[in-house]
């Protein structure tokens, strides 16, 4: 369930008493960095990116902490971690595989605010990925105001889409990947959110390609 774990409160203290001896700065360019979230996501290692948010089964942070060793390119030794302390608990490796399953997000205030409702808005995203523009569709059983909110992966808000009319039945609307200051977002993984005054009616997750 979404909004069970926290990055700082959970995460990154599990990295700072079993990973850092290895995983810091200082390290080497060609050592992985777990210094901060920003350092995890950024993947900065010999193998790129090693979170997939979503799927845990496919990121190499969750695969080299399972009890038996992977096989990694450009690793000349293993591949199981951590190298230089003791193994992580089941209890820690299943925090860390949830943690990606649920989107692997910094906060998790961020990840409840996310959790679509129970609604029948059917709210949908095409084309997913996208690199000029997405549309935003949705449905609507009445004619109330409601207003698109897109977020990034650190829970910072990009985008707000207003209507000018909400119309009983089908909606839609464009976003073109420019935050609201008018510059074109970076490439990666957004949350649109479909928002009526202080609730969250449904999110869909969408990869912009610049």
């Amino acid at each position: 369930m979404y909004g069970q774990i926290d990055y700082l409160q959970d995460i990154q203290p599990i990295f700072n008493n079993h990973c850092l001896d290895c995983h810091t700065g200082s390290n080497g360019s060609g050592a992985l960095k777990l210094n901060s979230y920003e350092d995890v996501m950024e993947g900065n290692s010999n193998n790129g990116p090693i979170v997939i948010p979503f799927n845990a089964d496919s990121s190499l942070l969750h695969l080299v902490l399972l009890p038996m060793p992977v096989t990694v390119p450009n690793e000349p030794i293993c591949c199981q971690m951590p190298k230089n302390a003791d193994p992580l608990s089941l209890d820690q490796i299943t925090i860390i595989q949830d943690w990606i399953n649920e989107g692997a997000l910094v906060s998790s205030s961020l990840s409840v605010n996310l959790v679509p409702r129970p609604y029948n808005i059917n709210l949908k995203t095409y084309p997913n990925p996208f690199n000029n523009s997405v549309r935003i569709s949705f449905s609507s059983d009445n004619n109330r105001q409601k207003e698109i909110r897109i977020y990034d992966m650190m829970g910072v808000l990009v985008r707000s889409l207003h209507f000018r009319n909400i119309i009983k039945g089908k909606n839609y609307i464009f976003w073109d990947g420019k935050n609201d200051l008018g510059k074109t977002s970076t490439s990666g993984i957004y949350f649109i959110n479909l928002i009526k005054g202080f609730e969250t009616l449904g999110t869909q997750k969408v990869l912009f390609l610049k």
